[in-house]
C-alpha cells in the first residue's frame, strides 16, 4: 500500500477519529483501528472496519437524534469503536 497523500509505504498499527454530521448532530468515533502512515500520519482503514463505523454510526444516529430540534441547537455525540 502507498499513502495517497506523502506516497510513502510504511504504515504503523493506530487509531484514527471520525466525524460524522448528519442533521443537526455530530457523532465522534473515536479509537478506530487504523493504518498510520509514518511519514505524515495519514490514516487508513480496512473495508470490515468502515462498515462497522458505518453500521454503528446508523445505530448511534438513528437511536439518539431528534431532527425536530431547532437549527441553531447541535448536539454532539461521541462513541467509541472498540
Amino acid at each position: 500500500m502507498i499513502c495517497l497523500v506523502c506516497k510513502h509505504d510504511q504504515f504503523r498499527p493506530g487509531t484514527t477519529m471520525l466525524p460524522i454530521e448528519r442533521g443537526n448532530a455530530i457523532l465522534l468515533i473515536t479509537d478506530i483501528p487504523a493504518r498510520v502512515c509514518e511519514n505524515c500520519g495519514e490514516t487508513y482503514m480496512d473495508e470490515e472496519t468502515a462498515q462497522g463505523v458505518q453500521d454503528l454510526a446508523n445505530e448511534t444516529l438513528n437511536g439518539e437524534v431528534s431532527y425536530a430540534q431547532t437549527h441553531t441547537q447541535r448536539e454532539v455525540l461521541v462513541t467509541t469503536f472498540s
